[in-house]
């Protein structure tokens, strides 16, 4: 038998007592209730551990939300605005630079030149940048060594450095100056920024120049208005900060929504525990004041000591992650710049949340009859008939709060994210009560499972509601990255090329074709097969491009050697520029690559192609022509042949194919040493290969997020099924007394800790989607890329895991009745 710390005496008779009893009365029963957290701290340990876990959970998420997010400055420096100068005119260039100056009063100029680098297509930035420029200097960092000082100096990023075969101390020929490489530097807000880094005072004429300026809009229209000519310019955002404020407070909101649940699910228990001696207390007179303000005094005292650990421990946390983070977030990461203020805020609220989630067994306790409480009878469950109505009322406000924000509202976004959070966590115990009703035919171990979940409705409902929002939590992280990814592909395609795909070009493009010789062409085909040879059985399919073959007046494209060669692009007016795409020869080949018969080419066709609208052929010097057009199905990558001539339409302009180039598919994902290979090879025979360019995957996001969801929800089920199973202890002997085997008892733990985690993944995947589905009610086709096999981890394996952790560790023979502790 264990020892019972005894109630304060409240210091007057009973019947001469106050109507909640005066304040010496009541600092008496808090030194009581902070005397009986130390004394039964070991008995809250798991709560305690379930609150600092979800408060270092939130304190996590923030700092890393916050420094996830890319900034501006990776473009505009401490600029507020960005022009963008051609330096084929140096006259015109240094008109332009001086009235910038003259207007803005101080400018930060970059210059750029573009080399080419053999055996690869995209050439390398070579900057001319002042490291200490008064808005350029957040976009320079030194990794290694020093900024270049002279003409012969050149700092590199590593990117650069491995394209060029070079490293610190070695000697590199860059556009035609021997240099020295005396540093390594990066682009700090930008990691994927390569770049070759000159020394502005000995840097040959730029190709183009980035001007950096400050000022507000209209300054920047006003200078705009005094320059004739296009004039290319950019501002910096003005709502990304307000945009992450508002994703950060959004997730300290669900995340201290998740503290008090889990707190509340915590306080049940205590209360449970303490009911003997709170109905020893209630029969010494306390008012039903006293006996609430034990278990929220215990409350608060848990609240703080979970807010200190778990903000130490979230913030000690992300100081050791945050260098990977930068990876993933492909910027610098200054590990102290972190959102204090919200921080703090977030340990304040989790002592009020922990508070608050203590006032409702509090106050169920203070009503149960003394007689109930001092035979500890589990209180009678509550119909759900009032928190049905109530998760409607708040799933209809958040919904509309959400569709409401158009995704960037500062204010409605937390708002309707709380009211849907806090609308799926109502429907618990309606969830719980339904799957109950289904128990008939089951076995008995099952039924007796599942009446007993609503038995002790209180503690499995605030349990459920922990689950339910802490994957909740992990399928909109899980969900939203695939519709930020969709948005992303869509806007962009799914990138260049496929990773096992080969872009290997004949030179550079340009408007003209060379002649070409059989014999070098032979030679080129020799290459190319080297090339393919060196990738096991790949598929080769060459392409052509169609040339004008009629002498053209000098000064036209064809005035060069060569011929002309075909492009598309739409038509604009006179004085402005057109871009333009290749257009291939469609052969069967190309054909073929896109499934596509030819039987299915209409025989009035010209064209081809991925692009929609009005088409312009263009480079051809006779006359403009405006083919008809068919949709060509998109490939979705944007390097790959996706505009074709058809052969009906060069056979009546008699234009000529030349070959240009060859796409190489292999039957793997390219290698790095394979696509090495590949370009020294091409390098060698005057060939340019490009290659999938790497684009950031948030794959191991959504990984983690599922991780981190399954494993707080395995916690919170650790909890709640041995309270359960504990408070059952009395069935469970009752039926080892009538013989029951320990198959019995393990399906009891299994079907409860199941039961619960089947419930917590379908409402918490109801209410991400329904989140989601409110913001982007206007883009639904984000969501079409559903994440199924994240999800099938979360809706099926956590389930089958809890269930079958459930079984392994259940089974133990009941604690004979003689050995019961009695408090």
């Amino acid at each position: 038998m264990t020892a019972t710390t005894t109630p304060p005496a409240t210091g007057r008779p009973a019947s001469r007592r106050a109507p909640g009893g005066g304040l010496p009365s009541r600092r008496a029963v808090i030194r009581w209730a902070v005397r009986l957290f130390h004394r039964e701290w070991r008995q809250q340990v798991l709560t305690l551990a379930l609150l600092t876990v979800a408060v270092i959970g939130a304190t996590f998420a923030v700092s890393a939300t916050y420094n996830m997010a890319s900034t501006s400055d990776a473009t505009f420096g401490r600029a507020d605005h960005l022009l963008r100068l051609d330096g084929g005119n140096p006259a015109e260039l240094d008109s332009r630079l001086a009235a910038a100056r003259a207007w803005f009063g101080t400018i930060d100029a970059i210059g750029h030149r573009y080399l080419e680098v053999p055996g690869r297509f995209d050439p390398v930035d070579v900057r001319a940048q002042d490291p200490h420029g008064a808005y350029g200097a957040p976009m320079l960092a030194v990794r290694q060594g020093r900024y270049p000082a002279g003409g012969g100096e050149v700092a590199v990023t590593d990117g650069v450095a491995r394209t060029l075969r070079t490293g610190l101390g070695r000697r590199v020929s860059i556009d035609g100056h021997d240099r020295l490489v005396v540093g390594v530097v990066e682009n700090p807000e930008d990691l994927t920024d390569e770049f070759a880094l000159v020394d502005p005072a000995h840097a040959d004429p730029p190709q183009t120049v980035t001007v950096l300026v400050a000022g507000d809009r209209a300054a920047l229209e006003a200078f705009r208005s005094t320059i004739d000519g296009p004039l290319v310019r950019e501002s910096r955002p003005g709502t990304t900060r307000t945009v992450i404020a508002a994703v950060t407070l959004a997730l300290a909101t669900v995340g201290l929504l998740l503290v008090s649940l889990v707190a509340a699910a915590g306080f049940v228990v205590v209360a449970q525990r303490r009911l003997r001696q709170l109905g020893m207390l209630a029969a010494m007179g306390a008012t039903r004041r006293h006996l609430r303000l034990v278990l929220l005094a215990n409350g608060t005292v848990v609240g703080a000591v979970a807010a200190v650990l778990g903000t130490a421990i979230g913030v000690a946390a992300w100081l050791l992650v945050a260098g990977r983070v930068e990876t993933a977030a492909g910027h610098r990461i200054d590990r102290f710049d972190l959102p204090w203020p919200t921080i703090g805020a977030g340990m304040l609220l989790a002592v009020a949340t922990a508070t608050a989630a203590a006032w409702w067994p509090a106050r169920a306790i203070a009503r149960t009859p003394i007689m109930s409480a001092l035979s500890a009878r589990p209180p009678r469950p509550r119909p759900a008939r009032r928190t049905a109505t109530a998760a409607g009322v708040l799933l209809a406000a958040g919904v509309t709060c959400l569709t409401l924000s158009g995704g960037t509202n500062p204010l409605l976004i937390p708002a309707g994210t709380a009211a849907t959070a806090a609308g799926v966590l109502f429907a618990g115990p309606a969830a719980i009560r339904v799957l109950a009703a289904a128990r008939g035919g089951m076995p008995v171990a099952v039924r007796l499972a599942l009446t007993d979940l609503v038995r002790y409705q209180a503690r499995a409902g605030a349990a459920l509601a922990a689950i339910s929002l802490a994957l909740g939590i992990s399928v909109a992280v899980v969900a939203g990255s695939a519709a930020a990814e969709h948005q992303a592909e869509r806007a962009a395609g799914l990138g260049n090329l496929a990773d096992s795909q080969l872009l290997v070009r004949i030179g550079r493009p340009g408007p003209v074709i060379p002649d070409r010789t059989p014999a070098e062409l032979g030679s080129l085909q020799a290459q190319l097969d080297a090339i393919a040879g060196r990738l096991g059985t790949p598929t080769v399919t060459p392409l052509d491009m169609a040339v004008v073959a009629a002498d053209t007046e000098p000064g036209q494209p064809g005035s060069e050697p060569g011929h002309p060669a075909v492009e598309i692009g739409t038509p604009v007016a006179d004085g402005q520029t057109m871009t333009s795409y290749p257009l291939y020869v469609a052969t069967p080949a190309l054909l073929r690559l896109y499934r596509l018969d030819p039987a299915a080419v209409a025989t009035d066709t010209d064209v081809l192609t991925v692009r929609t609208g009005a088409l312009e052929l263009v480079n051809i010097p006779e006359r403009r022509v405006y083919p008809k057009t068919q949709a060509l199905p998109d490939s979705r990558y944007s390097s790959m042949p996706n505009s074709l001539i058809t052969a009906s339409m060069m056979a009546r302009h008699g234009w000529q194919p030349a070959r240009v180039g060859w796409l190489v598919d292999a039957d793997h994902p390219l290698t790095g040493p394979e696509l090495t290979t590949a370009q020294n090879v091409a390098a060698s025979a005057g060939l340019t290969v490009e290659s999938r360019r790497e684009r950031a995957s948030l794959g191991t996001l959504r990984t983690g997020a599922v991780a981190a969801g399954a494993l707080l929800a395995l916690g919170i089920l650790a909890m709640t099924v041995g309270l359960i199973r504990g408070e059952a202890a009395g069935d469970l002997r009752t039926l080892a007394a009538t013989g029951a085997p320990r198959r019995i008892r393990r399906t009891l733990t299994a079907t409860t800790a199941g039961a619960l985690a089947f419930l917590g993944a379908l409402l918490g995947l109801a209410g991400a989607y329904v989140g989601l589905v409110s913001v982007l009610h206007r883009d639904l086709d984000a969501l079409a890329d559903v994440p199924v096999a994240h999800l099938a981890a979360t809706v099926v394996g956590l389930p089958a895991l809890a269930a079958a952790a459930g079984w392994v560790l259940a089974g133990r023979e009941p604690r004979p009745l003689g050995h019961r502790r009695l408090d």
